[in-house]
């Protein structure tokens, strides 16, 4: 049966490859096992077999010591031939010192070889067992000289068997361990998918519980505890991935929260606004001033919504950075020139110091976290005091400072200066220029880059903070 164009064969379950793999490996088990156990018992056979193929030679040798004659031999073969009683597959052939025959068993279709005889007094050994060809398999012989009487004639003996027996014997074998081999393998298959199912139970439950979690349950978590050693780091990594879809799904719910008080503001003074003016006519100044204030809300919209834009890109990896070699020290300086005039209109002094620096850098979004500390900085200084924009070579790169002279920042707002629409002093933060995104703004352009940022602050005193980039080069 062939599948469709497109359609894709359904992968089997863990548990069935687990099962089958326990299965080739039991199958290859026992093949081995079975080819050492073949060979081991055909050897020991083979040995035995020619043991006692030199015993039976040895004991005729010791019937014809007996014998008064040679010719005896012929007149009565039954001592002889009663050696052999009940091994058909031997065949005995006696001939005298000038090869006439005396005795013969057994015919053969093949004739024997030609072999070296052992002399009459020496002992025989498995070396002196030679192989020949039967009509079926491989049989083994023995070619010896024996002594009769008293005064020692000479008659030659051979020796030679078939291997049938040990052949059927050993072919019945084989069928056994053939049928023992199928045997085992179904055994190993159903004991191997058993077990392997039941071990799954603990994957199973995990499943469940997997299956249990939603965006309203993501403060559930797998039980690692009692969890198999395999498993364990599996379920832990799962309640890592738990952990950070629960902090990301809360900050999103912050965050859309947040977005939306604040884009209520501004549209509720516009719909206000706009509400009274058409309660009844109205001059030609007031519209004007109507459609003054009106601008200043849907500039604030305006920024509120790009920001949020760029922190959304950010988050979703769309934003590229277009690294290059920059002069920091002449960014600085450019920084420093836009933001004077602002500075003297409030009576901050803005000041710039740096000495010649390479840093690789996106220009654009270096401009753009530095704009947005120095504008902070200059919005939170009271008139009279001092902004400050410094750099300088490090270790491990090069540090850009941003310092002012304003009231500081509290040790408990610190460490969450840098979530988004957070402010540290709501009822004195200008909502007409702020939104609470400037400093998240920062700290995503800082991440873009692999560098770090942080703050100091001492409330009453200063507050300074710190951008940390990787050198490329120092002038």
């Amino acid at each position: 049966m062939t599948l469709a164009p497109g359609v894709r064969r359904r992968p089997l379950s863990l548990t069935l490859r687990v099962a089958l793999l326990l299965s080739a490996v039991a199958v290859a088990t026992f093949l081995a096992v079975g080819a050492y156990l073949y060979q081991t018992l055909a050897s020991q056979m083979a040995e035995r077999d020619d043991i006692e193929l030199i015993g039976k030679v040895a004991q005729i040798r010791r019937i014809l010591a007996e014998l008064p004659s040679p010719q005896a031999i012929a007149r009565n073969p039954r001592p002889l031939t009663d050696t052999l009683f009940g091994h058909d597959d031997f065949m005995l052939s006696v001939r005298g010192a000038d090869g006439a025959p005396l005795l013969r068993t057994s015919l053969t279709s093949r004739p024997l070889p030609q072999v070296a005889r052992v002399p009459p007094r020496q002992a025989l050994t498995l070396a002196d067992v030679h192989d020949w060809t039967p009509a079926m398999g491989t049989g083994r012989m023995v070619s010896a000289v024996g002594l009769v009487g008293a005064d020692g004639q000479p008659v030659q003996i051979t020796l030679a068997r078939e291997r049938s027996d040990r052949l059927r014997i050993m072919r019945n074998y084989a069928v056994d361990l053939f049928i023992a081999l199928c045997v085992g393998a179904t055994l190993a298959a159903l004991l191997g998918y058993a077990i392997v199912r039941h071990s799954m139970r603990r994957l199973r439950s995990v499943i469940g519980k997997a299956n249990d979690i939603n965006t309203s349950r993501l403060n559930t978590r797998l039980s690692v505890g009692d969890a198999p050693v395999e498993l364990r780091e599996m379920g832990q990594a799962f309640n890592a991935m738990l952990d950070r879809l629960e902090d990301g799904v809360q900050r999103l719910s912050g965050f859309a929260a947040d977005l939306a008080h604040d884009l209520r503001t501004p549209v509720n003074t516009l719909m206000m606004q706009t509400q009274v003016a058409l309660s009844r006519p109205r001059t030609v100044q007031e519209y004007q001033t109507l459609l003054a204030s009106n601008s200043e809300e849907y500039e604030r919209l305006a920024r509120m919504i790009e920001n949020t834009l760029f922190l959304a890109r950010v988050d979703n990896a769309q934003l590229g950075l277009r690294r290059e070699s920059v002069d920091l020290s002449a960014e600085l300086q450019r920084i420093h020139n836009y933001f004077e005039f602002l500075a003297d209109d409030v009576g901050v002094r803005l000041t710039v110091a740096s000495p010649p620096l390479q840093v690789d850098v996106d220009p654009v979004l270096l401009q753009r976290a530095v704009g947005n500390l120095v504008s902070n900085a200059i919005r939170h200084t009271p008139a009279g005091g001092e902004v400050g924009l410094s750099a300088r070579a490090t270790a491990g790169g090069v540090e850009l400072a941003v310092s002012n002279t304003g009231p500081g920042i509290a040790a408990e707002h610190l460490t969450h200066i840098f979530d988004r629409y957070y402010r540290a002093d709501p009822a004195r933060s200008d909502h007409a220029h702020s939104a609470g995104l400037g400093l998240s703004i920062v700290r995503a352009i800082m991440e873009l880059h692999r560098g770090k940022i942080w703050v100091d602050s001492v409330p009453g005193a200063s507050t300074v903070f710190y951008l940390s980039f990787e050198k490329t080069q120092n002038s």
